[in-house]
């Protein structure tokens, strides 16, 4: 029998937190001022950063890669626990399989955002600006692929697995633009139906001077 490959999607699990560091740190631009031509992530992370963004309400999902002898249809399996969902705002779901082969990960969020936030953005249209603000809003921080498992459509999996999983949000996510343009990623949330509404532009983010970032959102 011919074997095939699946993914799973499902909640990150401590046990994944060394998988989910590795991806991410082999996608920052530089390390020691070596450029990374596959990177586009600012900053190293760490597996304290992921438990502050956890307690910060930051959920993390991982794609799964797996063997098959045969070939099942794979259903996400999201089983909310009315309390977990209620504490976190994230359903919960059965994570006692597919621990192995992580290729990608997303960090998504429900961040409190002010008003004096959004005055900093630059708004191609500031109807936006409730949407943002709205029970509906999930923020994704983070949405990567191993750079040795690209071209398998992971991340694509993925935000189709979260369309599934959290139907009727409103999505939003910032994209580095300068001094390091990101143009592959501006083109795949292009391709998965975002579209931009403003430039965020700092003098200075962690040692980036000049700092500019494309809000792109995209309604469920």
């Amino acid at each position: 029998m011919t074997p095939t490959y699946k993914f799973n999607f499902r909640p990150a699990i401590p046990e994944d937190w060394e998988a989910i560091i590795d991806i991410h740190n082999s996608l920052v631009t530089r390390d020691k001022n070596v450029l990374n031509y596959h990177g586009f992530l600012l900053a190293k992370t760490t597996e304290k950063e992921i438990q502050d963004n956890i307690d910060k309400q930051t959920q993390y999902f991982v794609a799964v890669e797996q063997y098959l002898e045969k070939n099942p249809v794979f259903k996400h399996q999201i089983k909310p626990t009315p309390s977990h969902q209620q504490k976190t705002g994230f359903p919960n779901q059965n994570t006692t399989n597919f621990t192995n082969n992580i290729r990608g990960f997303l960090a998504l969020s429900k961040p409190k955002i002010t008003p004096e936030f959004l005055n900093q953005i630059i708004w191609k249209d500031d109807s936006y600006r409730n949407q943002i603000l709205g029970e509906r809003h999930l923020y994704i921080k983070i949405i990567a692929t191993h750079p040795n498992h690209r071209g398998k459509g992971v991340a694509q999996f993925m935000y189709k697995s979260l369309y599934e999983t959290f139907p009727n949000s409103f999505l939003s996510a910032f994209i580095v633009n300068k001094p390091i343009s990101n143009h592959r990623s501006i083109i795949f949330h292009e391709k998965q139906g975002f579209y931009p509404v403003g430039t965020l532009k700092l003098e200075s983010f962690l040692d980036f001077k000049n700092y500019e970032s494309l809000l792109m959102v995209k309604q469920i």
